[in-house]
């Protein structure tokens, strides 16, 4: 930041004050810069209805902080300077105002829109007193004694008005678009018959630059600045964000608290912007269950795929690319499973069911759901009702990968028998 200089003994100037001024401002300028870029923003300005309720909204104490000219005009001795632009602040110090009026029309609505501008304004004007160097005992009443008023301040203000939209069918209204050099703030919805005004009736717009009224400093620490309330639908996810989001760029991250949960694949859109897809980590589309009703839900942004990557969802299914490694988590769709078989993630295959015995050696034949890799790369076993007076067993055999034939024999230690007894087996392998 500059600064001015000046020495002992030499005579003051005009222009060393005008200039520690304009280093001063220059510097803060620069310092608000290098927070909140070029671009606009508003903080306070909060647009309240009255207590007890009318027609009229107030608008609190704030400021807008804009891209601006150094001086749009000479500053008393300075000339003007435009070819440098600065993010000047311009102060509304005292809340202000604004009656409206409901359509007479039956059936319509109207939209008025309260917009913010910055602007210098030179006031404070005092007629000066001037060295007089004829008589320097007694000074001059203006310059050379014209007793001309001069201004004394430089302002720059927060100028706030108000904008009356046209009057339409209820739904149908439209918001009138900010006029040249100022910033949609706030939306206020009248429709015909309103009597009074209530928050109901006021809206920020979807674009208002507004700075949280904590500081930013406590707006990082808390995220408010990328956590909004989700006002969507399912499968169709909106928020608001303030202030608007600024163009998506790869790695912006966002919260969103999902009022409803997700059946299908789903969207999200920001800011009444466009509606993107949300990506697992997969980089696939939402198959339902991964989103719950109050979950917090955080995306991020990746412009390879136009969409946004679901990086957290309390509460909801975690979508998991399939595992290859013995501390990767897997995915129930590394599992094949049927009425009587399941194929596991490591490869091991397992088959199972229930029969009846026939009284031949030949005994029944059982297919597997599931083939194993060949006749010698598994294992049967099973279980059956005893037959009288001794010990069932299961004897397997003709193994393919395919199946294999059962029998449910006993032993008198001198003979087999076969039995027409139920039973039950399974086959465990490769």
């Amino acid at each position: 930041m500059d600064r001015q200089i000046v020495y002992p003994g030499a005579v003051p100037l005009d222009t060393d004050l005008l200039h520690t001024n304009k280093y001063a401002m220059i510097g803060l300028a620069k310092l608000s810069a290098a927070l909140m870029g070029a671009s606009t923003y508003l903080r306070g300005l909060e647009c309240t209805p009255t207590t007890p309720t009318s027609m009229t909204v107030n608008v609190a104490k704030g400021e807008i902080y804009s891209l601006q000219n150094v001086d749009g005009t000479a500053y008393s001795s300075l000339e003007a300077d435009t070819s440098n632009t600065i993010l000047k602040q311009g102060l509304l110090l005292s809340s202000t105002s604004f009656t409206l009026a409901a359509p007479s029309g039956n059936g319509q609505s109207i939209n008025y829109l309260l917009q913010v501008a910055y602007s210098d304004s030179d006031s404070g004007a005092t007629v000066l007193p001037y060295y007089n160097a004829a008589n320097p005992a007694v000074a001059y009443s203006g310059p050379g004694g014209n007793g001309a008023a001069q201004n004394t301040v430089r302002a720059g203000l927060c100028s706030v008005a108000l904008k009356t939209g046209v009057a339409a069918t209820t739904g149908t209204q439209t918001t009138p678009a900010a006029d040249t050099g100022y910033t949609a703030a706030w939306v206020i919805t009248v429709a015909q018959g309103t009597t009074t005004l209530t928050a109901a009736n006021i809206s920020a717009t979807a674009t208002a630059p507004f700075l949280p009224a904590s500081g930013l400093i406590a707006a990082l620490q808390q995220c408010t600045m990328t956590y909004a309330i989700d006002k969507g639908a399912a499968n169709v996810y909106t928020a608001s964000f303030t202030p608007a989001l600024p163009t998506l760029v790869d790695g912006m991250r966002l919260t969103f608290k999902a009022k409803t949960a997700n059946t299908a694949s789903s969207t999200f859109a920001a800011n009444g912007g466009t509606a993107y897809p949300i990506y697992s980590q997969l980089h696939l589309a939402l198959q339902g269950g991964e989103i719950v009703a109050n979950g917090l839900i955080e995306i991020e942004w990746n412009s390879s795929l136009n969409a946004w990557i679901l990086c957290g969802n309390s509460g909801g299914a975690l979508p998991v690319v399939a595992g290859t490694k013995s501390n990767h988590a897997v995915n129930l769709g590394q599992f094949t499973s049927g009425t009587g078989s399941t194929k596991l993630p490591d490869g091991t295959i397992i088959n199972w069911g229930r029969g009846t015995g026939v009284t031949t050696s030949a005994g029944v034949s059982i297919s597997f759901q599931i083939p194993f890799s060949n006749s010698s790369s598994y294992s049967v076993s099973g279980q059956s009702a005893s037959g009288p007076g001794s010990v069932s067993c299961i004897h397997a055999s003709s193994f393919t990968a395919n199946g294999c034939n059962i029998s449910v024999t006993t032993s008198n230690g001198s003979s087999t028998v076969y039995w027409a007894d139920p039973f039950t087996w399974i086959a465990i392998g490769r």
